[in-house]
């Protein structure tokens, strides 16, 4: 009985484990890809926003005036005038 209480533990211990590594990668990646307003770029991502539960309202950037001011995502979307 105790080798099975052990041999629970240390599968949940793995499992812990797993899911803590997974979200240190992903933290890591999305720091150096600078890439959190952004969709997600892999699953990996998307798990560990979806983990640590965070989203990314662009609803206000619609009331920015000056696009220098906006989020990268949102930047994009602004057309500049062609200079000629």
């Amino acid at each position: 009985m105790l080798e099975a209480v052990v041999m629970v533990v240390v599968a949940l211990a793995a499992v812990v484990t797993g899911v803590f590594v997974v979200l240190v990668i992903g933290i890591r990646r999305e720091d150096s890809l600078g890439s959190i307003t952004d969709r997600p770029p892999g699953p990996m991502a998307k798990g560990t926003r979806w983990i640590l539960g965070l989203s990314v309202d662009h609803s206000a950037c619609r009331y920015v005036n000056d696009p220098q001011h906006a989020c990268p995502t949102c930047r994009r979307a602004y057309s500049y005038p062609r200079v000629h």
